[in-house]
């Protein structure tokens, strides 16, 4: 369930948001009479609709849909999106190369090391 107050995704069981602690409120389904799995929309109260948010269940019209990878969502529910940062995307980059490079020069240590002591038992009197 998506949290009106500060759209945070909480567990459907809950009954206050775990990011801000207000209560949460499912979203108000109204049914249309006479028509079996049509609502109203949550926003626009009289436009009728059988599309529901991917995400928070709530019923939208075609006003309100956004059109997301996961699905139709509400405007509130699309508002809540990961931003991406092009310098953390380069430092988390560089990080990777850092440790890749580190455990490479750490194996070619280690087959040097492994090599000269070898050489020992291969050749003992070409000293």
């Amino acid at each position: 369930m998506v949290c009106k107050e500060c759209n945070a995704l909480n567990a459907d069981d809950n009954k206050y948001c775990g990011a801000c602690g207000k209560e949460l409120t499912p979203p108000q389904a109204v049914e249309v009479p006479g028509e079996a799995g049509a609502y109203f929309c949550a926003k626009h109260t009289k436009v009728k609709t059988r599309l529901r948010c991917s995400r928070c269940e709530a019923p939208i019209c075609p006003k309100c849909t956004v059109y997301t990878p996961a699905g139709t969502r509400c405007r509130p529910c699309a508002r809540n999106k990961v931003s991406v940062r092009p310098k953390a995307v380069l430092h988390q980059a560089g990080k990777i190369v850092e440790n890749t490079s580190r455990i490479a020069g750490q194996r070619a240590w280690y087959v040097a090391l492994w090599y000269f002591i070898m050489s020992f038992f291969r050749f003992p009197h070409d000293w």
